[in-house]
């Protein structure tokens, strides 16, 4: 079983290949932060899909709060780069 991503990972690199278990979907977690105190994060699609022209978290980053980008991570787990 694969790690589960964890929020300081994706703080440090920025960028996190990862999968989620329930769908199998592949994709790529992108991190911006202003002064370590607002994050967001925007989904970049392994495969796009045609669903993904209006998904929010797909077209730009999106604010969220550290606990839920936290909660969100512990539902994925971490791919090995293709």
């Amino acid at each position: 079983m694969k790690p589960h991503p964890t929020f300081e990972q994706l703080r440090d690199h920025r960028k996190l290949p990862v999968i989620n278990p329930v769908t199998g979907v592949r994709f790529t977690i992108s991190l911006r932060g202003w002064q370590g105190a607002l994050w967001a994060v925007r989904v970049l699609p392994a495969v796009p899909r045609p669903a993904d022209r209006i998904n929010p978290f797909v077209q730009k980053h999106r604010l969220l709060a550290q606990p839920v980008i936290e909660e969100w991570l512990d539902k994925l787990r971490l791919a090995r780069s293709r």
